[in-house]
C-alpha cells in the first residue's frame, strides 16, 4: 500500500511495471501468508513468531530502501534499488504482514481478562486501517518524486527496524501471571 497514494514516480523510474501491479503482488502473498498464520503460531509459540514476523517485516523493508540509511541528496540523480529488490521486499512484507493482522485475537485471549478482550482486540485491530491511513497520508506527501520515494521506503524501514528491535527486547509469550481464572 505505499506505493498507492502516489505511484506516478514509482512508474516514471520502473517502466517495467505499474505500482497496481506490486499492490496486486503484495495482496496476493498476504492472503496466502493469512492461512499459515494460526499453525505457525501454534507451532512456535506467539514469541517466536512474532519476533520472525517483525525481523521479516524489517529485511523486507531494507529490500525496497537499498540498504541505505542516508541518502545523497547533492546529487541530481536519486536511484532507487533495482525492481527486483523491490518485488523481494514487497514479497517479504507481505507475508509478515498478516501476523500482526491475524493475531490479536489471540493476544487477547492471553493477556485480557474476558471482559477487556473485545475492547483490545478491537483496538488492535483498528490501529491497522491506522497504519494504512498513515501510508497513504505520508507516502501520498513523501512519495511525489523519486528522491521522496525512496526517502520514503528508507523512513519505513528505519522505523520498522526500530519496532523490531522494541519486538525483541520486550514482546512476551504469556504475561506474568493469568488475566482472569479461565486462564
Amino acid at each position: 500500500f505505499s506505493l498507492a497514494a502516489a505511484p506516478a514516480a514509482f512508474e516514471s523510474y520502473y517502466d517495467i511495471s505499474t505500482a497496481s501491479a506490486l499492490i496486486d503482488l503484495f495482496l496476493f502473498v498476504n492472503v496466502a501468508s493469512s492461512f499459515a498464520v494460526t499453525d505457525i503460531v501454534a507451532k512456535f509459540g506467539m514469541k517466536r513468531t512474532m519476533r520472525a514476523a517483525a525481523a521479516l517485516m524489517t529485511i523486507g523493508c531494507w529490500f525496497r530502501a537499498g540498504f541505505t540509511l542516508f541518502t545523497d541528496t547533492s546529487s541530481q540523480t536519486v536511484t532507487l534499488v533495482p525492481y527486483s529488490s523491490v518485488l523481494i521486499g514487497t514479497v517479504l512484507v507481505g507475508a509478515a504482514q498478516p501476523f500482526f493482522q491475524c493475531t490479536p485475537p489471540l493476544l487477547s485471549a492471553q493477556w485480557f481478562a474476558s471482559d477487556e478482550r473485545a475492547t483490545s482486540t478491537a483496538i488492535a485491530l483498528n490501529f491497522n486501517q491506522v497504519g494504512i491511513a498513515t501510508a497513504f497520508l505520508v507516502g501520498g506527501g513523501m512519495a511525489t518524486s523519486v528522491h521522496g520515494l525512496q526517502k520514503y521506503f528508507t523512513l519505513i524501514a528505519f522505523l520498522s527496524t526500530i519496532l523490531t528491535i522494541g519486538t525483541f527486547i520486550q514482546f512476551q509469550d504469556l504475561p506474568p501471571s493469568p488475566p482472569s481464572t479461565s486462564e
